[in-house]
């Protein structure tokens, strides 16, 4: 009997030559607001249709490189209609006679998305939802300020304006907590920030994706240098913020959106997936359940940077399978890992097996 549940699992594993793609949150666009007259059914297409300009922005805005989203501005509004795969009006609201205000939720066609980006020749950034701790070092003429004085710790999280886009952002910070031990470090070492060791620092434990952030507003410069590590990935980056306001506290409330939209970028940068370049990629699937095959199956329509794949071999004991993807080999890692798939690496060689 166990034989016979064998082939059909296997048979419903070769039938699926195409991955359906998951319900992945880069293509969810939530809480879209937009306001106009609702007074028949053309009015309210047309008020549809701005939402879903609207969610193209923030959509483009969110997972491609700054220059590559404003190439996108000007797209024609037919073209983005065809790429919106369903919507949810989640309420309506009469503001007076003649307006109304409507909130929407609006997903895009993942593989409508990737085609109209290949035809472009843009990559888009294959990100998800992380946590970073963020130590701000604010270095003024007189002072180097850490905690309850320093502007960037006490307003990073609840400025308004940094966070207006905040249900569309993947990123999540948590403010260094106060630690003697690293302000007499950081103290020791003021008159040469360049020699900073993140080792030395006790609020980035091993394993934490972090942000130390060193801003320099003295005189003569307003800068600001990053050493950022997410998901293992280190990057290090002098940024200019050149802005020149009469209110100090205004200047550094738009330093703080500017030093956001960077960290954004940083980790774009480190997920870009070009979808014109797929690869290929071989491994062996454990055998030790008859519905093995089914549970991977569904773990691969789910990862969506996966386009298709197929079984090559198969026994009682294993079954070799062929997928083709988009991006980085460490991106099918992390992603397989993330669905509690045990992956090992022996002489270029894939083994999986299923918890």
């Amino acid at each position: 009997m166990n034989f016979f549940f064998c082939i059909f699992f296997i048979l419903l594993f070769i039938s699926k030559t195409e991955n359906v793609f998951s319900k992945d949150l880069i293509y969810d666009v939530n809480n879209v607001e937009v306001k106009g007259k609702i007074n028949n059914n053309l009015t309210t297409n047309k008020l549809i249709e701005s939402a879903f300009e609207k969610a193209f922005i923030i959509f483009i805005n969110k997972t491609l490189l700054k220059k590559d989203a404003i190439s996108l501005y000007k797209t024609d509004s037919k073209t983005i209609k065809d790429l919106v795969f369903t919507y949810q009006i989640l309420e309506q609201e009469k503001i007076n006679d003649k307006e109304n205000i409507s909130i929407l939720n609006i997903r895009f066609d993942s593989q409508k998305i990737n085609k109209f980006l290949a035809r472009k020749g843009i990559p888009y950034a294959d990100i998800s939802n992380v946590s970073l701790t963020l130590l701000p070092i604010l270095i003024t003429e007189n002072n180097t300020l850490l905690y309850q004085e320093n502007f960037f710790h006490n307003n990073w999280i609840r400025s308004k304006e940094a966070n207006k886009d905040i249900n569309n952002e993947f990123i999540t910070y948590n403010l260094a907590l106060e630690n003697i031990e690293d302000l007499e470090y950081i103290n020791s070492i003021k008159d040469n920030m360049a020699l900073i060791d993140v080792k030395k620092i006790n609020s980035f434990n091993e394993g934490t994706n972090y942000v130390l952030l060193t801003i320099y507003s003295t005189e003569g410069k307003f800068k600001a240098f990053l050493k950022t590590s997410i998901k293992n990935k280190n990057i290090d980056r002098n940024i200019d913020l050149s802005i020149y306001l009469r209110d100090k506290s205004k200047s550094y409330e738009e330093a703080i959106v500017h030093l956001k939209k960077e960290i954004n970028q940083i980790w774009k940068e480190q997920n870009l997936i070009d979808v014109n370049t797929p690869s290929f990629l071989d491994f062996f699937l454990e055998i030790k359940k008859t519905d093995d095959y089914l549970k991977l199956k569904y773990i691969l329509n789910s990862i969506d940077v996966i386009e298709n794949y197929s079984v090559l071999e198969m026994t009682n004991k294993y079954s070799k399978i062929r997928i083709k993807y988009k991006g980085k080999v460490n991106k099918i890692k992390d992603k397989l890992s993330e669905k509690k798939i045990n992956l090992q690496i022996e002489d270029n060689v894939w083994k999986l097996n299923i918890q």
